[in-house]
């Protein structure tokens, strides 16, 4: 009786140290790329808010219309914004500057739309 040929053995697949190491480098920074991206989505440009509702407003500013009298536009952090309105005397931020500002909800303005208690800092 003839024996079966036996197929020869193959030698068993390692990971080089320089492949384990990209594939670590990726999944940090897959990670990374992720936690940035949910921060973003739920970052909101309304900082804090005191009992008597004053709030504190940060984020990038983005002007609606701006002219000698009122400069108003919007506050965006992440994916959100704020509408603000700043009171008639105060130097027009420039576009995508940060800024910081106290502010009081104006419901007349609409849903979250703030009117800012002096200049922007």
């Amino acid at each position: 009786m003839a024996t079966p040929p036996v197929a020869p053995e193959r030698p068993t697949r390692r990971l080089s140290r320089k492949g384990l190491s990209l594939f670590i480098v990726a999944v940090v920074a897959v990670v990374i790329a992720t936690v940035v991206g949910v921060r973003g989505l739920l970052a909101s440009p309304v900082v804090s808010v005191g009992g008597d509702g004053v709030a504190t407003l940060q984020g990038t500013w983005e002007p609606y219309s701006c002219d000698a009298h009122l400069c108003q536009g919007y506050l965006q952090a992440g994916s959100r914004s704020v509408f603000v309105v700043f009171p008639a005397g105060c130097p027009q931020p420039q576009r995508a500057a940060d800024l910081t500002v106290t502010a009081r909800p104006d419901p007349g303005l609409g849903v979250g739309s703030y009117t800012v208690i002096g200049c922007a800092r």
